[in-house]
């Protein structure tokens, strides 16, 4: 039977197929390839801090290797001139150093800030200042990372023999075990030479290991070949000093309890100070503070120089050649965190009504005032009230029976802000009288003027919505202003805080529905008093008639009062030659086919005022219909006509041609026929044929304007706009306001920088914040932008302004140090990302040493204590004056990160390749 069986086919393995070694190699080698990783690796030297304030640039691909495979990272620093110059070309003759060579030797770039900045620059970069850099680590290192010594093996290897076959000259990085240690190994390959990179990490280190002489010792040992010259040697030592807490308590306008912050924090209280109202919160939350480090450096010793063990050192602040400070700030200000809450309501599709019920405006409801309807009917007129400069309507039911988080009390505190004159015994902030054409530019920011009635009211709805009842309390304050808005236009009283004039289309739409609104009003009580003035006059003429003549004749005369209402058809011309509707003579012109009469300017009903959404909606209608529709040619020409029968009445015997030479004078132009005689003809656009004014001319009847149809129904009008304010929905509401909140939030935090006297040290900021709010409020689009990245910046803004008044303080302003000096070291702070220089004797003029000789005496008094690391760096490099392959010994790092009894060494050490 065993002789039958043949188990030969059980064992037989297949020495021809790929292993995953090799099928990692393959995938890594094109991945090298396609990056260009062999490419020539000579650059210039590298800036100081270069790679602590460059961008960077990283790719990414991923290797279908192990459970979820393997992820290749490729970081690149972004350098400007990256190209080399002649004379850096002749001073590096050594043709084996590669850019990874370079870095490692390079000083420049030895010590970066001791705080992250918002860029999050990796970690080897920092540790070995290389420009670039690859490492490979699992797709999932937090779940899956390498842990084993046959993983290690497994992929340096791999790095190994594809970074030769390749010919990479790019430093390649294995991540191994947790990444919050921040392990790597890796390789770097150059002409006859390979540098080995490792790190390893202590958690209590021996006490020689902690200084540089026990450091020497152990670089001497791991050095792999003798060096003639001396190592050089660079220190950083980091100390904290106390963190500073300013408290700038929380104020919120309007509020009863809420603005004494009675949380207790270290720190002396400074609160804001403005010299405008603005009805938003600010300040600082309690958590708010400032961080400051100081960093000694010294950045190139030679070994035999410095001295430095557990007896005695040599490095200490005060021997320093090379000092910063390093301010590192948290600050969280009420008003950015109000703007962010009010950003929510941008979601809210909930309409009016479902917070405060329907009818909340009293218009449908006969006993919202809790009156008899019959005083309704025999109430009386308030036109006899305009006698007097401003008379106050009741205010019986105005803010009662709204649903909401407010009492009666607090929402008329809040409507005596918005309308101070119809609450002159509540009004605290009355509008300003002045123009404000000096601090509003309506080019720029499609907004409001500045403590206007539409600034208030954004404010105080983000207000509310933030710390007075949410979406609830804002849907209050909402409901209560149209409410009163309504009893403006029921009482004929206009809209105070709006500006006069037409609704001004390069202010935002809220703006210009109140200016609409208050045209309206304007229009009423000037037709009613027209209307009771020709009353009047008729009147009286009739009286004097039937005294003149005994006998009773029923005379009949033309209502006019009821024909301005404008509710019917215009009435036919009177078939007469009478003029009527004269308003004054044109200069001295005649008309052309009666030179003996003159030509006489009619009286014209006033221009139509549309809003932004109006004049849209126009025009999508007419762009639907088309340029060939009747309907298109009446809604263009409808004052057109209403101006040309008023021509006619004034001027029964004009003809076209006079029409236009007192409407339209540059159509008629001035000619010279064959004779040379001059003369005067319509222009070309006026006598082609089916020309729109030939016909509107054609279909004209003389009309005076007392007889015409109201081409503006301010009645009808003033309705629309209440209802639009009426019937919004909270995200309607919210992308009414959301611009003039943010420009009020601009101008209170300008308001607050002044009042600093910081204004100048912010002034890029400020502009660039009008600017991005310039283009949010023009954008074109249906939906409004992100505003994100403006509360982005804003935030900033304020952040900056809390780091300003703790450096400030730190400075012991004003008495050891005068603002003119704080302010020019802040814009170094603020230049330098964070970071400002008190000392350096490398400089012949140091500059001014106020804050180093604040800040020494108090390091002084307890310096090991604030000591939190301490940083060596010891290189060694070979002759680089060698031209010959072999003779370059390469360059030899290590850096050791001393933080208490821990230590960190991270060490770079080049061998030699050449003969083995």
């Amino acid at each position: 039977m065993a002789e039958e069986i043949d188990d030969s086919e059980f064992y037989r393995e297949n020495f021809s197929a790929d292993s995953d070694w090799e099928v990692f190699n393959a995938q890594l080698g094109e991945i090298l390839q396609k990056w260009d990783c062999a490419e020539s690796d000579v650059g210039r030297s590298l800036k100081s801090e270069e790679i602590f304030r460059c961008k960077w640039k990283v790719e990414m691909e991923t290797l279908d290797m192990l459970k979820n495979g393997i992820e290749v990272e490729y970081h690149q620093a972004i350098l400007e001139d990256e190209e080399l110059t002649k004379e850096e070309i002749t001073e590096n003759p050594c043709l084996q150093r590669t850019n990874c060579h370079h870095d490692l030797i390079s000083n420049e770039n030895s010590f970066g800030p001791p705080i992250r900045s918002s860029q999050d620059l990796h970690i080897l970069a920092r540790i070995y200042g290389l420009r670039r850099f690859i490492v490979l680590h699992p797709v999932n290192p937090n779940l899956n990372y390498m842990k084993s010594t046959s993983e290690f093996n497994f992929f340096l290897s791999a790095v190994a023999v594809v970074s030769a076959e390749v010919q990479s000259v790019v430093p390649i990085f294995v991540q191994i075990y947790d990444p919050k240690w921040n392990f790597y190994t890796g390789v770097a390959l150059a002409p006859g030479l390979r540098t080995n990179f490792r790190l390893i990490g202590l958690e209590k280190a021996p006490s020689e290991c902690r200084f540089l002489m026990g450091l020497l010792t152990l670089f001497r040992e791991k050095v792999p070949t003798s060096y003639s010259q001396a190592a050089m040697i660079s220190v950083c030592t980091t100390y904290a000093l106390d963190t500073m807490r300013i408290r700038m308590p929380m104020y919120v306008p309007f509020d009863r309890g809420l603005s004494s912050e009675d949380i207790v924090v270290d720190g002396e209280v400074s609160p804001l100070e403005l010299q405008q109202f603005y009805a938003l919160p600010h300040g600082y939350t309690p958590e708010s503070c400032t961080e400051i480090y100081l960093v000694y450096t010294w950045p190139e010793l030679s070994e035999h120089v410095a001295f430095d063990s557990e007896q005695r050192t040599d490095f200490v602040p005060s021997k320093a050649p090379l000092g910063k400070i390093y301010l590192s700030v948290e600050a969280s200000s009420y008003l950015s965190c109000c703007l962010r809450d009010y950003q929510h309501v941008a979601g809210v599709t909930r309409s009016l009504e479902s917070f405060v019920g329907r009818n909340f405006s009293g218009t449908s409801s006969g006993a919202e005032a809790g009156s008899n309807p019959l005083d309704r009917i025999t109430e009386h007129k308030l036109t006899t009230r305009r006698d007097r400069p401003y008379e106050l309507p009741s205010q019986a039911g105005l803010t009662k029976r709204l649903p909401g988080p407010m009492t009666e009390s607090e929402l008329s505190e809040l409507l005596a802000y918005l309308f101070p004159d119809m609450h002159p015994e509540m009004a605290l902030f009355p509008y300003a009288k002045k123009s404000f054409k000096d601090k509003f530019d309506p080019m720029r920011i499609k907004s409001a003027v500045p403590n206007s009635l539409v600034c208030r009211l954004s404010c105080l709805l983000a207000t509310c919505h933030a710390h007075l009842g949410s979406v609830e309390g804002m849907a209050q304050v909402w409901a209560a202003f149209t409410r009163q808005l309504r009893l403006l236009w029921d009482n004929s009283l206009t809209v105070p805080g709006v500006s006069a004039g037409f609704p001004d289309t390069r202010t935002c739409l809220l703006h210009q529905k109140l200016q609409m609104l208050n045209v309206c009003v304007k229009r009423r009580v000037q037709r009613e008093a027209n209307s009771k003035l020709k009353s009047e006059g008729m009147v009286r003429k009739v009286s004097s008639e039937e005294e003149e003549d005994d006998e009773e004749d029923e005379g009949e005369f033309f209502d006019c009062d009821d024909l301005t209402a404008g509710s019917g058809a215009p009435t036919k011309a009177v078939l007469s030659l009478k003029p009527e509707g004269r308003l004054s003579r044109l200069n001295n012109e005649r008309l052309l086919e009666e030179p003996e009469e003159y030509i006489y300017v009619p009286q014209t009903q006033e221009p139509v005022p549309k809003t932004e959404d109006q004049l849209q909606d126009d025009a999508e209608v007419m762009l639907k219909l088309g340029p060939g529709s009747g309907l298109t040619t009446q809604m263009m020409c409808t004052s057109l006509l209403s101006d040309m029968e008023a021509f006619k009445a004034a001027n029964p015997r004009g003809i076209m041609e006079d029409f236009i030479r007192w409407y339209s004078p540059k159509d008629w132009e001035e000619v010279t026929d064959e004779l040379g005689e001059v003369k005067h003809q319509l222009s070309v656009r006026m006598t082609t044929e089916g020309n729109t004014w030939q016909k509107v001319w054609e279909q004209a009847q003389a009309v005076p304007i007392t007889r015409q149809k109201r081409l503006f129904d301010d009645t009808n009008e003033a309705l629309k706009v209440l209802h639009y304010m009426e019937t919004r929905k909270m995200h309607e509401i919210y992308n009414l306001t959301i611009v003039p909140l943010l420009h009020s939030s601009i101008l209170k935090l300008i308001d607050i920088l002044s009042n600093a006297d910081v204004e100048d040290l912010f002034c890029s900021q400020i502009e660039r914040l009008l600017t991005d709010l310039c283009r949010l409020s023009r954008s074109h689009s249906d939906q409004l932008p992100p505003i994100k990245p403006l509360l982005d910046d804003l935030a900033e803004l304020e952040r900056r302004f809390y780091q300003f008044k703790c450096f400030e303080r730190l400075s012991g302003y004003p008495k050891k140090s005068s603002l003119r000096q704080v302010k020019l070291q802040f814009e170094e702070i603020l230049r330098n990302e964070n970071c400002c220089t008190i000392v350096n004797r490398r400089l012949t003029a140091a500059g001014d040493g106020t804050l180093y000789d604040v800040l020494i005496p108090k390091l002084e008094q307890d310096m090991a204590d604030r000591l939190i690391s301490k940083d060596y760096i010891i290189r060694l490099d070979g002759d680089t004056n060698s031209t010959e392959k072999g003779l370059y010994l390469g360059p030899q790092f290590m850096r050791a990160i001393v933080t208490g009894e821990k230590l960190r060494l991270c060490g770079a050490f080049t061998e030699s390749t050449a003969f083995v």
